[in-house]
């Protein structure tokens, strides 16, 4: 079975925590998504979540926070899949930008933005962690 990392990164934002989306360029035909992708061989899923996410944002952040693994199957369009999927949360820096794009291996156009922690609009089922995420701020806010 495929092995998969889901990188839910945030930050501190006015109206409470937000969570880094992405659109595909020029048409967002493939809907609201944050930064995933496979684990390698000889990689760990926290090291693959760090690669994944520098190679398809261009940020590079350390020390990822394991939230959840969790299985994941979908009939595609032109396959079914099944994947467990390790999902990470990642702090950006205040100076992080509010937007930007970036180009991931050298084709896809990747238009980064920060949404509202609560409602981020994900598709895809990759709003399947924010629980775990919502649950480990919320401890963090009470230490």
């Amino acid at each position: 079975m495929r092995e998969k990392v889901v990188c839910l990164v945030t930050r501190a934002g006015p109206g409470g925590p937000a969570l880094l989306v992405f659109d595909h360029v020029p048409d967002g035909g493939a809907g609201v998504q944050v930064v995933a992708g496979g684990v390698e061989a000889g990689e760990t899923p926290a090291q693959a979540a760090t690669r994944e996410l520098h190679e398809e944002s261009g940020l590079s952040l350390n020390r990822p926070t394991f939230l959840t693994s969790y299985l994941w199957e979908a009939q595609l369009p032109e396959r079914f899949t099944r994947q467990v999927c390790h999902a990470y949360t990642l702090t950006a820096p205040a100076g992080t930008p509010d937007t930007w794009d970036h180009l991931a291996e050298g084709r896809y156009v990747f238009r980064f933005r920060w949404a509202p922690l609560h409602a981020p609009g994900l598709d895809w089922e990759l709003d399947a962690a924010l629980p775990h995420l919502n649950q480990l701020l919320h401890k963090e806010l009470q230490a």
